[in-house]
């Protein structure tokens, strides 16, 4: 019986960890804040925009920006305050 409650209990958890959601949405240079706009443009420099990803998780807002770069895909993440948070090849 004891197992039981646990394995109840432990399941309940796991649900609702799983309900911060996750919005993603799709969005152009001229939508994000001038601060992240700054740090995309510097960052990019040379480069082809692919794709700018607003993310909203967990009360966070981040921006995701797929770009290629001599012939190399990357990405990098900024905070809404323009800070890169990441950049990878």
């Amino acid at each position: 019986m004891v197992s039981t409650v646990v394995i109840l209990f432990l399941g309940t958890l796991n649900l609702s960890s799983c309900s911060a959601t996750k919005k993603e949405m799709d969005v152009t240079i001229a939508q994000v804040p001038p601060a992240v706009r700054a740090a995309i443009e510097k960052v990019t420099a040379g480069s082809q925009i692919n794709k700018i990803e607003k993310i909203e998780f967990r009360g966070k807002v981040t921006y995701e920006v797929e770009y290629t770069k001599d012939s190399k895909e990357q990405e990098a993440k900024f905070s809404e305050d323009g800070k890169m948070l990441n950049n990878t090849q």
